[in-house]
C-alpha cells in the first residue's frame, strides 16, 4: 500500500518536472525571440530618429506617406494597369 503510493508520488513528480522543463524552455526560446525582435525595433527606431533629427526630414515623411496612399491636395495620381 505504501510502496504504491511513493510509486504514483514519484511518477506524478516527475511527470511534472518535465511538464515544467519543457515549458521552461519553451518560454526562453520565446524571449529570445521577443529580445531580438526589440533589438532591431531599437535599431529601426534609432535610424529614424536621426532622420527626423536631419534636415531632410520633410523627404522622408512624404516617402512615407506615398508608400501609404496619400497624395497632395490637387495631385492627380495615374495607375499603370498595363502588363
Amino acid at each position: 500500500m505504501l510502496t504504491s503510493i511513493l510509486v504514483t508520488v514519484l511518477v506524478f513528480g516527475a511527470i511534472s518536472l518535465v511538464r515544467n522543463y519543457a515549458d521552461i524552455s519553451r518560454l526562453q526560446a520565446q524571449a529570445a525571440d521577443c529580445d531580438a525582435q526589440y533589438e532591431q525595433q531599437v535599431k529601426e527606431n534609432e535610424k529614424v530618429k536621426a532622420i527626423l533629427d536631419s534636415d531632410n526630414k520633410d523627404d522622408y515623411i512624404e516617402q512615407k506617406a506615398r508608400e501609404k496612399g496619400y497624395v497632395k491636395d490637387n495631385e492627380v495620381v495615374f495607375y499603370d494597369i498595363s502588363d
